[in-house]
């Protein structure tokens, strides 16, 4: 179900009548609202003339928005965390998208829901049939879905650790559904899941990408008896622009999409609400309370990061991490394009990300955490990710689109002349990650080389 961008922006506008022409005009006076007291305050209030506006266009004949930008589901998120044992978490979770998923090819309804919900995987069966060694939850990304967290499921549970991947409120449905949740709906979700764990085992590791990077670290900073190990993946930690983002939930009430363009694959939402920033920027809020009032974490920290990364600010988190890493057995993985001027830190490993079998000159977001072979986002997989314009011509997009190979780098990383460029979308080092991940877990539980599989492809 996809929708021009065009005419999604139409959509919308029509939708709201009023409200929506009005949005438009207040762009150019944002930064007053954002920069003072009263443009705030005036941005609230405008918020409620605006809802006022919607509600009363809402019957007056105009064409209605695309259904992805209508919530639906996840109105009672708590009702859904898990609470009671993981395989009925779930069942209500994958039931709840059977009842309000849109799903991106209908032909594929049902194969696209059980890929996207939450799972469970026990440990492999290089391990035996004795007591898992423990066990890791993991946490997706912002307008993510479980699935993202496959290849790391499945690297620990290599390890011998049965694996848990949750599926945050607000996501896998329709993205408009992120507009009922927020960043404490999140959080109960991530320490029930915690909680849940501790409850049956002695070891728990809390791994997330991006905003689950944060998610976790946030689960271990309020509580840090219940977690043995945090692991941190492209950790949205700190992020580029935040200083527009935190004036997010003001810019809500006058523009509630971010970006409303069409999805392009199943896994992602292509739209995202700007109440989902404001969420995320209320969470990095309560990660940074936490932090401050618990002081540096005791709790092994690993964190993997590429400089490339066009999301969050890679020197940033490196700041945070010195700064709050309280365990000697902490350590921050560094992927770099190009060579850093100072690699000064015992605890920080700097790893080159080019790879040319791969075709790959660097490592975006969205790459690290992802396996060469990942059926979906891996070399051979069944998504590219070309980009869109205005960042890419139109050009280079259709000539990502049409090549049989490509290049796969971050945003001015060009491929050689004549040649075809993608956003990576996969680790081409993921074995070698894999590996660093075993070592890690083996420092902190004793247990180093558990598990056959940990040397996969290992140099």
């Amino acid at each position: 179900m996809s929708v021009p961008p065009s005419r999604v922006r139409r959509l919308e506008i029509r939708a709201f009548g009023v409200a929506g022409l009005v949005r438009l005009v207040a762009r150019p006076v944002m930064p007053w609202f954002a920069r003072s007291r009263a443009g705030r305050a005036a941005a609230a209030i405008v918020g409620i003339a605006l809802s006022t506006l919607s509600i009363g266009c809402s019957s007056t004949g105009h064409v209605a928005p695309p259904s992805e930008l209508v919530s639906s589901g996840w109105r009672d998120a708590s009702v859904l965390a898990p609470v009671a044992g993981f395989d009925a978490y779930v069942a209500h979770v994958t039931e709840e998208l059977r009842t309000h998923r849109l799903p991106f090819d209908p032909s594929m309804g049902e194969a696209e829901l059980n890929r996207v919900a939450p799972f469970r995987i026990p440990p492999g069966p290089e391990c035996g049939s004795g007591t898992p060694r423990g066990i890791a939850i993991l946490i997706h990304g912002l307008s993510d879905t479980a699935f993202a967290m496959r290849d790391l499921a499945s690297s620990l549970s290599r390890q011998c650790f049965e694996s848990r991947a949750l599926l945050l409120p607000g996501h896998g449905t329709r993205p408009a559904d992120l507009m009922v949740v927020d960043h404490g709906d999140w959080l109960t979700h991530a320490d029930a899941a915690v909680r849940q764990a501790r409850n049956e085992s002695d070891f728990v590791v809390i791994a997330g990408f991006s905003l689950g990077a944060a998610l976790a670290l946030t689960v271990a900073a309020e509580a840090p008896g219940n977690v043995d190990a945090v692991i941190g993946v492209s950790p949205a930690y700190r992020i580029r622009s935040s200083a527009l983002a935190r004036q997010a939930r003001w810019i809500a009430a006058l523009r509630p999409w971010l970006t409303a363009g069409p999805r392009v694959e199943f896994a992602r939402y292509g739209a995202t609400p700007t109440r989902a920033l404001a969420s995320t920027m209320a969470l990095l809020g309560t990660m940074d309370a936490r932090m401050r009032r618990r002081g540096a974490l005791q709790t092994p920290w690993l964190v993997v990061q590429s400089d490339d990364d066009e999301v969050v600010d890679v020197a940033g988190n490196r700041r945070f991490f010195n700064a709050n890493a309280g365990d000697p057995r902490s350590v921050l993985v560094n992927y770099y394009s190009d060579p850093p001027a100072d690699t000064r830190g015992d605890r920080v490993t700097w790893l080159p990300a080019a790879d040319t079998p791969l075709r790959v000159v660097g490592l975006s977001h969205l790459a690290l955490h992802i396996a060469p072979d990942n059926p979906h986002y891996g070399v051979s997989g069944t998504y590219r990710n070309c980009g869109s314009t205005p960042s890419r011509t139109e050009d280079d997009i259709r000539s990502c689109r049409q090549a049989e190979k490509v290049w796969y780098g971050v945003g001015g990383q060009s491929p050689p002349p004549g040649e075809a460029g993608a956003r990576a979308t996969f680790n081409p080092h993921y074995a070698d990650l894999e590996r660093r991940i075993g070592e890690f877990l083996g420092r902190v539980d004793g247990r180093a080389g558990v598990g056959v599989a940990l040397l996969r492809g290992a140099p």
